[in-house]
């Protein structure tokens, strides 16, 4: 059975519908990933009033360590020999995060500072206002740029633009592009596509992949929206901007 149930290509854009554990070992090398795998807080809240979401329980969104696990062993040999991995976690889900990613070097653990709070006890905890990034590599290579501190501070988007529950800045993803000479970006998670958006801004190639086909539809048009964009700031004609196919068993 062919693991790609659906291929989209847009511009320098490769864009996956099916499983990643799945799909991961037919891409081959690529030179960075930067994801946002599942946290495993399926939360659903009724309190942002005035503000509508389809839904804001996340499809999918269940802890699973062997699922991560698996996923990251699957993505150890596709890595360059200077390869980053800019992976998203939960602050306390740390204890399970890092040691999977040990395999690799890891460098830091990023805090985003999100500006303010997410979901979450909203009488009897603290307000969630930052994540984890944890920024490991295949082997140390000079940063794009002067050198940063550790907190990356990028607001989160309003709550009525969110098409995905857990949706980041693609300013966020943009300034991580920005720091590596990484040609080829993999997110094995793709979500609603915010890595494709800032890898067409930063002019790099990307590849997703997502098994939800809601996000992945949406992914497809984000990503389409920002390549007809970027062409229209091209001094040449471009490929052309989508190319689709549905592949069979």
């Amino acid at each position: 059975m062919n693991p790609i149930q659906r291929e989209v290509t847009i511009g320098p854009c490769r864009l996956i519908l099916g499983d990643c554990l799945e799909v991961l070992p037919t891409i081959g090398k690529v030179d960075a990933v930067i994801t946002d795998p599942p946290y495993g807080n399926n939360y659903s809240t009724e309190r942002r009033l005035g503000i509508y979401r389809p839904s804001t329980r996340i499809t999918g969104d269940i802890l699973s360590e062997p699922l991560l696990n698996d996923v990251a062993a699957v993505l150890e040999p596709l890595l360059n020999d200077v390869a980053a991995v800019y992976w998203f976690a939960a602050p306390d889900r740390l204890d399970m995060v890092l040691p999977i990613l040990k395999r690799w070097q890891v460098i830091n653990v990023i805090a985003w500072d999100k500006g303010n709070c997410t979901a979450g006890d909203l009488e009897c905890s603290y307000g969630k206002q930052w994540e984890a990034i944890v920024f490991a590599v295949t082997s140390k290579a000079p940063l794009v740029g002067s050198r940063d501190r550790d907190i990356f501070r990028f607001p989160r988007m309003n709550g009525a633009d969110y098409v995905h529950p857990t949706q980041k800045p693609v300013e966020l993803i943009e300034y991580i592009c920005g720091r590596h000479s990484a040609n080829l970006i993999l997110d094995p998670f793709m979500g609603s596509g915010t890595t494709g958006v800032a890898c067409i801004r930063k002019e790099r190639q990307f590849i997703g992949i997502e098994k939800e086909p809601k996000y992945f539809d949406i992914a497809v048009k984000r990503i389409e929206q920002a390549w007809r964009l970027k062409c229209s700031e091209l001094p040449f004609e471009p490929e052309p901007v989508l190319k689709q196919k549905t592949l069979c068993d």
